[in-house]
């Protein structure tokens, strides 16, 4: 798997309030290892039932072309994520995920390819569908277009703003 270019698709969550400016910078660092070929939507989720924004995320998908391996990948997008700390030095919450990584298959105590939650969660597959809908995933052997028409509605969620903005650098 040396060589290249692969093509991963990366999910990002982050707190929404300072959020857009968070993924900004992630994305600049992702764009240092390989080419960002396509982003998703951005999408707001609610985490509880208030709906209120100080306990949303924003979400997204990133289809990430690069020459590097799959352990370089995992490796450099653990390296951005980052537990919310309470009080006032708070840090952002910053999650992301590799969810599949060209055709590869692999079950390992560090990683899952294609990541489960890409099929289970319908706003992960509607996005994942937006950033690459042409992937086939080698399980289920139907496109990630495919795979996100027949999935449940996203609940919780809306359209938050056009994942192209957050790569302007």
């Amino acid at each position: 798997m040396n060589g290249g270019p692969h093509n991963a698709l990366i999910y990002l969550a982050i707190d929404l309030v300072g959020g857009v400016e968070k993924a900004k910078e992630i994305l600049k660092k992702l764009s240092e290892v390989g080419e960002i070929a396509a982003i998703s939507s951005v999408y707001k989720r609610f985490l509880t039932p208030e709906q209120k924004d100080i306990s949303a995320r924003i979400e997204f998908v990133v289809r990430l072309e690069t020459a590097r391996n799959v352990d370089q990948v995992l490796h450099l997008i653990l390296s951005f994520c980052q537990d919310g700390q309470p009080g006032l030095n708070r840090q952002s919450f910053a999650e992301l995920t590799l969810l599949a990584f060209d055709d590869l298959i692999l079950m390992s105590p560090k990683l899952t390819l294609p990541h489960p939650q890409m099929h289970q969660d319908p706003l992960i597959i509607r996005a994942a569908a937006e950033a690459w809908g042409q992937y086939a995933h080698p399980i289920y052997e139907k496109n990630l277009s495919e795979l996100s028409k027949n999935a449940a509605p996203a609940k919780q969620a809306e359209f938050y703003m056009q994942g192209k903005s957050l790569v302007d650098f």
